[in-house]
């Protein structure tokens, strides 16, 4: 009969065998990402903001991340568009400030599960599509089932100088999540903490430029299982927008060194 080992890592269906701890981090080789902020309503983001943390400034960053050459998929590929907002934690260990992860949309299965149950991530899916770019402009859609919920679009790009270039070689992403594990049969959880996953980006190129962002609500009937996700940002007011980044490079995700913050 099939037993489990401590000494292994398992992910679902666990009976086919576990896999050794690697104590090392993984490399997204080539990224082109492309992150909007806008100033919203303190008290209407706080309602989605967990109250082991204290939110840092009423801010929604929106990011659009192409991701190719995956070391821990072999080389593949997949879309990503996350939603946060800026945090602290204070905790009786831990004292930390970065992004609160919303929520994430990604296009492929793989990384959503591996992300959810591993590091607390909250991952559904959308279809995301590659980066269009033409006569200037970068912009890509999100959509389920043949509905668009979002819209991105970046001009008017600017490249950094190479003095700027030359500080922003390194750039922390790291970000706080929040993992949670239903019970089965019944409300509550089993498991509900909150969670810090360091990483960074490793930049070859970078541009500021005009961005905008554009929320469409879908129904119930269009999406059931994330309408109200996608209302309750769509609601958020933008007060003020703030310039789009676009970053060219690889990023590096520290897994080793998450931890459930205490």
């Amino acid at each position: 009969m099939f037993r489990f080992d401590d000494t292994k890592c398992y992910r679902m269906p666990p009976h086919f065998g576990g896999y050794d701890y690697v104590a090392e981090g993984t490399r997204y080789r080539d990224n082109v990402s492309i992150s909007f902020s806008y100033t919203t309503e303190r008290t209407r983001l706080e309602a989605y903001i967990p109250e082991a943390f204290t939110l840092v400034r009423p801010e929604v960053s929106v990011s659009f991340t192409q991701c190719r050459g995956i070391d821990w998929l072999a080389g593949s590929f997949y879309n990503l568009v996350m939603v946060s907002a800026p945090v602290r934690f204070d905790g009786t260990r831990d004292h930390v400030e970065a992004p609160y992860v919303l929520v994430i949309w990604e296009n492929k299965t793989t990384p959503i599960l591996s992300g959810r149950e591993e590091t607390g991530f909250p991952k559904i899916y959308a279809d995301i599509e590659d980066l269009h770019i033409f006569s200037g402009n970068y912009f890509t859609n999100v959509s389920f089932e043949g509905n668009t919920f979002l819209r991105l679009h970046f001009a008017d790009a600017v490249p950094y100088s190479e003095q700027e270039l030359a500080r922003t070689k390194i750039v922390p992403m790291d970000a706080i999540g929040w993992r949670y594990i239903p019970k089965v049969g019944g409300p509550g959880a089993d498991l509900s903490q909150p969670i810090f996953f360091p990483q960074e980006c490793e930049v070859s190129g970078a541009w500021t430029g005009k961005g905008s962002v554009e929320w469409t609500e879908l129904s119930w009937l269009q999406n059931p299982s994330q309408a109200q996700i996608i209302k309750a940002l769509a609601e958020l007011p933008m007060l003020a927008v703030g310039p789009a980044t676009m970053l060219e490079g690889a990023l590096v995700l520290k897994a080793p060194l998450a931890r459930v913050l205490e």
